[in-house]
């Protein structure tokens, strides 16, 4: 398995056990201003700089969904086109809100416009809602598996998405705000999707294409004042657990 690396912004990762008896690569952004939801153009260049040499074909574990951002800076490391593959609760495509910084709800959108290796984008998990408060020029260029279709078994578009070019890499993320409280615990309102039906999804995905690494985040750190309840850690430090198995197996 190529090398996974936990990004701890928020304090929450300390807490928590899974990583503990495994190799991986910790980086600790716990005193960084400037990143929390948005990221600023500072913040942005040392985070850039000390990822450098970390490389972005393996597993990345981003903090709580804040820091869903991250994404694009491992993205933007790697050499070779490939296509991408959200599963969130959010489409994450919003204009940015706050002087144009990139953020937690607009990175899918800066990926769109700024990363030509990255071909295409499918969505899974936001909510029919969601998607049609997409610009419908962003929306043509991405394809959407909503939450109703998928509490539907109907997963037609992704196997379509999957099979169109085959020979092109997946750089898959996942926000663990698409799995039911059961699976996980967030700081942001999720969905109902079992751990077992997002693993079904990434099965079909690994059947038709190689990865280009994968990233992980839904934490939940509360808000900075308190740790979370003990269930809530011990809950995502399972479901971390076995997602970080799982991708040891595909890598």
């Amino acid at each position: 398995m190529k090398e996974t690396v936990i990004m701890n912004f928020s304090g929450v990762y300390a807490e928590e056990d899974f990583y503990r008896d495994k190799e991986h690569i910790w980086m600790d952004f716990t005193r960084m201003q400037g990143v929390n939801c948005y990221c600023t153009q500072e913040a942005e260049e040392e985070i850039k700089r000390r990822i450098a040499g970390c490389s972005p074909l393996g597993l990345h574990f981003l903090d709580s969904g804040n820091y869903h951002y991250l994404s694009k800076f491992w993205l933007d490391k790697l050499e070779q086109p490939c296509d991408l593959l959200v599963f969130d609760q959010h489409t994450d495509m919003q204009e940015s809100a706050f002087f144009g910084l990139l953020s937690c709800g607009s990175w899918v959108k800066e990926v769109l416009d700024t990363n030509e290796k990255v071909r295409k984008i499918c969505i899974v998990g936001p909510p029919k809602k969601a998607f049609a408060e997409c610009a419908p020029e962003d929306l043509c260029r991405v394809t959407a598996l909503c939450a109703e279709d998928l509490k539907e078994g109907k997963t037609e578009t992704l196997e379509a998405f999957l099979r169109e070019d085959p020979q092109v890499p997946l750089y898959v993320s996942v926000d663990k705000d698409l799995l039911c409280r059961q699976e996980a615990r967030t700081n942001w309102d999720q969905g109902e999707t079992p751990l077992s039906q997002l693993f079904a999804l990434l099965d079909l995905a690994f059947s038709c294409r190689k990865t280009a690494g994968a990233d992980i985040c839904g934490e939940d750190p509360q808000d900075g004042s308190a740790l979370p309840k003990e269930e809530d850690l011990r809950i995502n430090e399972r479901t971390n657990q076995a997602l970080w198995e799982y991708f040891s197996e595909k890598f």
